[in-house]
């Protein structure tokens, strides 16, 4: 229903683009350091402004969600990541029609959980980079498709997410 309300909104959105924005993702974080390789689900919440059709600036966080081995962990002195939050510059670049090919360029914290409980959590800065694609359905409302990496602690997170622009 809070869909179908959004394609009736007015057209209040500035007509070059800019305007505050929410959005919100859900998909895959892919492991790939010297601790673990392994996947699992990833949550993600955005805030940003738009300045114009092609930058913006946003404040980010994803769940990492990885899951540790309890019967191995009193020995190992291993840490994965749990989650990553951050500030990134955004940029889109218009397709045609109604998508836009998009990419991110930011840094941000990651939390690497200690697997044993003899070890402290720390925060990693980590760098990130991100391409993706975005269908709008009008100025307010639009879908996308991402891939993020964290360069530091070498994750990936592929996710699809809905955006609002207010």
């Amino acid at each position: 229903m809070a869909l179908a309300a959004g394609f009736s909104l007015p057209a209040s959105a500035a007509p070059d683009g800019a305007g505050a924005y929410a959005a919100t993702t859900i998909g895959q974080a892919s492991s790939s350091n010297n601790q673990i390789e392994r996947d699992d689900l990833s949550f993600g919440l955005r805030a940003g402004y738009q300045f114009n059709t092609n930058v913006g600036v946003e404040v980010f966080s994803n769940t990492l969600s990885f899951i540790e081995m309890p019967f191995y962990a009193y020995n190992s002195h291993e840490y994965h990541p749990e989650e990553h939050y951050g500030v990134a510059v955004t940029g889109a670049v218009p397709l045609g029609g109604h998508f836009s090919l998009t990419g991110r360029a930011g840094i941000g914290r990651t939390k690497m959980h200690a697997v044993s409980a003899r070890d402290s959590n720390y925060n990693e800065t980590d760098p990130s980079i991100g391409v993706g694609v975005r269908f709008s359905f009008n100025q307010h409302i639009s879908i996308n498709a991402e891939a993020m990496r964290l360069t530091k602690t070498r994750v990936t997170v592929i996710s699809t997410g809905f955006r609002y622009q207010f």
